[in-house]
């Protein structure tokens, strides 16, 4: 007999908002799909500012907060709807990579995005970037390049397991949404470099550092009942649910497409299966 659910399930975030003084909300597959902002997501966001409440974004991405703001306002999301982001790029930069540079050597061979901008790297005291694999101390992954998705399996990863290099991974994140469907992102390489034997290090959610950052944050700003918002189950809620905090997994992004026929208490119940964590309430969107 299938577990009922029914009592986790919400028309929305407005409809629990009530219950908390602030909101972190994931990026990607919550707010927009890398293209466009999913239906709902502005006038949710006012309506939270209008009430007074905090709004934070704490991302998975290899890129700076300063980037992500460029990026969200590029989709039509104005700054002052938010009052911060954390994204998992600035915590490798400034609590890792220092480490790196002086455990391993200073040559890093950085494998990111074609429109990322590396100026955050050069905050990193000694470290040194370098053109290939082969001549790097360390491997940092912080994006995907253009066409890595379709090569990495055949090319980079023989290649990584030949070096041998330490990897620091700031996306654990293994799959994002697009407009398309689903793609490749770099927690599915560092994830397969660490079955082959690599020396590996996830930083982002679902891992404790990021939220210790973004707990400090919050704290700051004289939080004391956060919401956390994704759509990821294993990287969101199980991360904010591990950390002690609130959860609201929407299905617009990740899980979507297990969800859109099927049953809902079959499909949640398939999906906690996997975790002893479980998100505290379940909406289709925002």
């Amino acid at each position: 007999m299938v577990a009922d659910f029914s009592n986790l399930f919400v028309s929305g975030l407005s409809a629990v908002a009530d219950q908390y003084d602030s909101f972190v909300f994931d990026q990607f597959g919550v707010l927009h799909n890398g293209t466009e902002l999913y239906p709902n997501v502005l006038r949710v966001l006012n309506e939270l500012k209008s009430s007074g409440k905090i709004s934070l974004v704490l991302t998975n991405s290899g890129r700076s907060a300063p980037e992500n703001y460029d990026r969200l306002e590029k989709l039509g999301l104005a700054g002052r709807l938010f009052d911060g982001v954390v994204t998992s790029g600035d915590v490798a930069v400034q609590a890792i990579l220092p480490a790196y540079v002086e455990n391993h050597g200073p040559r890093c061979f950085n494998i990111t995005s074609a429109s990322a901008d590396r100026l955050n790297l050069s905050k990193v005291r000694g470290l040194a970037l370098v053109d290939t694999l082969e001549a790097c101390d360390f491997v940092y992954l912080s994006g995907m390049s253009p066409g890595l998705s379709a090569t990495w399996e055949n090319d980079l990863l023989p290649n990584l397991v030949a070096k041998g290099a330490p990897l620091l991974c700031s996306n654990p994140d293994n799959v994002a949404p697009d407009a398309q469907g689903l793609t490749v992102s770099p927690g599915t390489i560092a994830h397969a470099y660490r079955d082959l034997g690599g020396n590996v290090q996830l930083v982002g959610k679902p891992h404790p550092l990021i939220y210790q950052w973004v707990d400090r944050r919050l704290a700051a700003l004289g939080c004391k009942n956060p919401l956390f918002i994704g759509d990821s189950f294993h990287h969101d809620i199980v991360g904010a649910e591990r950390a002690g905090f609130d959860s609201l997994l929407v299905l617009t992004g990740i899980h979507h497409a297990e969800f859109e026929l099927g049953d809902f208490n079959v499909s949640l119940a398939k999906l906690l299966s996997e975790s002893e964590f479980a998100p505290t309430w379940v909406a289709a969107t925002l």
